[in-house]
């Protein structure tokens, strides 16, 4: 077992598992009775910053514009599956989400993001083209939204309830340079920008997710990325594609 003694040193001279393993090890201890809040959130800035360091040329490359679409995808692409999630948040720079999170409402889910795999599946399905409008519901930290607008070309648009995740999407997009707009605001009552292409991981459930749909589906996108869907419920949708994890996307009959 890794000493907590230890942590400082992973986090300045460990790479990017050594810093993933000291952020699960913070939210671990969090929830503890007792714990040192204070120590922890400094652990946690210092997560950041040596993230930041590690990757600064990779991220002014991007913000210039010198390191997009293909190219950009073939770099994540080459990292190693089990890393590359977490590879991918930290040159998004949107890898160490706060602390202390929230309990969720009834009917909403705690956030937890996309996985790359997921994301770069339902570009290829619905051949997100440079210049289409992609909407993400629920988009906590903007890693679909994100993605879209660096590696497509698209123009990007979320929209997130949590304050604390919201500011790291807004962050991200404007030292990116990214073509991104993220919303604080809750998408249960919240207008929702007509998209091309719609994504959604499982940010409600029940009667929520219901009331969204109809909502959603007033002026239907051309594409929904989403969990499975019940087509009985909504028939103006099919499914498009092979399934990909908790991931189908639908396009508009």
């Amino acid at each position: 077992m890794v000493e907590e003694g230890t942590w400082p040193t992973l986090i300045e001279r460990g790479d990017g598992g050594d810093r993933a393993f000291v952020d699960a090890m913070l939210r671990l201890h969090w929830g503890r009775e007792g714990s040192d809040h204070h120590a922890l959130t400094a652990l946690r800035v210092a997560l950041l910053a040596a993230a930041a360091r590690v990757h600064e040329g990779l991220r002014l490359r991007i913000a210039g514009g010198e390191l997009r679409g293909a190219a950009l995808r073939a770099l994540f692409d080459a990292q190693a599956v089990d890393a590359r999630d977490h590879f991918v948040e930290e040159v998004l720079g949107i890898a160490y989400p706060p602390l202390d999170e929230a309990v969720p409402e009834p009917e909403l889910v705690t956030y937890c993001p996309s996985g790359y795999d997921e994301i770069v599946h339902a570009f290829e399905v619905t051949r997100l083209a440079p210049g289409e409008r992609f909407l993400d519901i629920g988009s906590g930290a903007g890693k679909s939204v994100l993605l879209a607008t660096l590696l497509h070309g698209a123009v990007g648009f979320g929209i997130e309830r949590d304050a604390d995740v919201f500011e790291l999407s807004r962050v991200a997009a404007t030292e990116l340079a990214a073509d991104a707009c993220f919303t604080h605001d809750d998408a249960r009552t919240a207008p929702l920008v007509p998209a091309d292409v719609v994504f959604m991981y499982v940010p409600f459930t029940g009667t929520t997710l219901a009331s969204v749909m109809t909502r959603l589906l007033a002026a239907p996108p051309r594409f929904l990325c989403a969990s499975p869907l019940d087509l009985a419920r909504y028939p103006s949708l099919e499914a498009v594609g092979e399934p990909r994890s908790w991931l189908q996307v639908y396009a508009r009959r």
